[in-house]
């Protein structure tokens, strides 16, 4: 390096300090960001509490989902996959007990076949309850030996 080049060099960082400029770089940054990236409220997301149980012939699906109407809920099966989603979207007016709100999904593979024209949902008192009978391919049965 020449020797009017190092001049020139230690003259420019005479007058700066590299590590106070770096950090009013990053602030700069940081504001264009924070700009650029405030929702207007963040998303809601919840899983209701839920139990399964093979009874047999069925299999049963029961989600808690108090005061969720019954068209805020969508149900889908598709094989052996059973996929419970919806929202819930209370104001804040009154003085009701608000525990949830946003969107809920839920989403379980069951052990065996479906026969998925008889599935059954039923949503009473909070709980919602999936009734999806097992394919005659998976039930159970006794098998006589013949002679």
């Amino acid at each position: 390096m020449s020797e009017r080049a190092g001049v020139a060099r230690s003259a420019w960082w005479a007058g700066h300090d590299p590590v106070v400029e770096l950090q009013q770089l990053w602030g700069e940054v940081s504001r264009l960001v924070e700009q650029s990236a405030q929702p207007a409220e963040p998303a809601r997301h919840w899983m209701p509490l839920v139990e399964e149980e093979d009874a047999g012939d069925a299999y049963l699906v029961r989600a808690e989902l108090p005061g969720i109407p019954r068209d805020s809920v969508n149900i889908e099966v598709d094989g052996r996959e059973l996929h419970i989603h919806g929202s819930l979207d209370e104001n804040t007016s009154g003085n009701a007990l608000r525990r949830r709100d946003g969107s809920f999904s839920y989403g379980v593979r069951v052990p065996g076949d479906v026969d998925v024209e008889g599935v059954q949902a039923d949503l009473s008192d909070g709980v919602l309850t999936v009734r999806l009978p097992k394919s005659q391919a998976t039930t159970r049965r006794t098998i006589e030996i013949g002679s």
